[in-house]
């Protein structure tokens, strides 16, 4: 794991001391993800196939045939659980329940994974319930399985990307809609994806989920004592997106990890009545 990175969670864990349990799982559970170097079978597509892609609006991938390593995947996933049932969390009854079920049933955990890659929140929901953890885990753990895979896309396929005619909200690597944006030193705004974690520019005044161009229906608003993140909003589709300026944050760490760290920017959003990307 990059020393940046560690450092920068020990930090994190000193500004935002009721996050240390989750980021300390989530460190635990990067060293898995880290060791497993995925065989995914990216083939480069034709460039004028690609260039039509993007005028289109479509992605390089959709979600449900991403090119990746899938038994790599399932196996991770399994490691993941089997760890963090290991340790005083108070779900791990829970935890416990869920290995079993791999055990039991290999194709449980597969099923899982894809029901996550496809976006179907019902089915994962049912899977979660059927041994009693909660769907976020389960979301979270699916997506921790598939990191190893996304990442290699990500930096494989990066250059197949047309960008500079792409002008949409959703990803143009894999289709997913963005969990966070954020300003550049020069003041650019980038959306990050919420699957495998590409960031593109985006205009400022703008919704990336409705593509709402009027000023007088976005706004934002911050938290207490929280310079540098605030939550970008909508009125028209009642949606928002957490927003890091990099020009006010110092060393700030991945977009996956600030994510994790500003869930009362979440909280805060949803009181005031609006949905995330999803919602």
């Amino acid at each position: 794991m990059p020393e940046k990175l560690l450092e920068q969670i020990d930090r994190l864990m000193q500004q935002r001391p009721m996050y240390k349990e989750v980021l300390s799982a989530y460190r635990d559970l990067l060293g898995f993800v880290d060791e497993v170097e995925p065989e995914v079978a990216y083939k480069v597509k034709d460039a004028s196939i690609r260039e039509l892609k993007a005028r289109e609006g479509f992605p390089l991938f959709s979600r449900e045939d991403l090119p990746i390593d899938h038994e790599a995947a399932a196996v991770l996933f399994q490691r993941l659980l089997q760890h963090l049932s290991s340790t005083e969390r108070k779900d791990r009854e829970a935890l416990k329940r869920a290995f079993q079920a791999v055990e039991g049933n290999p194709q449980w955990v597969n099923d899982v994974i894809g029901a996550f890659l496809s976006g179907d929140e019902v089915k994962l929901t049912t899977m979660a319930q059927e041994v009693t953890l909660s769907p976020m885990v389960v979301k979270f753990l699916a997506h921790m399985a598939v990191w190893p895979s996304m990442k290699y896309l990500r930096e494989s396929a990066a250059e197949g990307i047309q960008e500079r005619t792409w002008n949409h909200g959703w990803c143009p690597l894999c289709g997913s809609s963005p969990d966070m944006a954020y300003f550049s030193d020069e003041g650019k705004r980038f959306l990050h994806c919420e699957l495998c974690g590409y960031e593109w520019t985006y205009p400022r005044i703008k919704c990336p989920f409705c593509e709402n161009e009027r000023a007088k229906d976005l706004g934002y608003f911050t938290g207490e004592e929280e310079e540098g993140y605030r939550i970008d909003f909508c009125r028209k589709c009642k949606r928002y997106i957490k927003t890091l300026d990099r020009r006010l944050v110092g060393s700030p760490g991945p977009l996956e990890l600030e994510n994790l760290t500003t869930l009362h920017l979440d909280m805060l959003a949803h009181k005031q009545g609006f949905t995330p990307s999803g919602g």
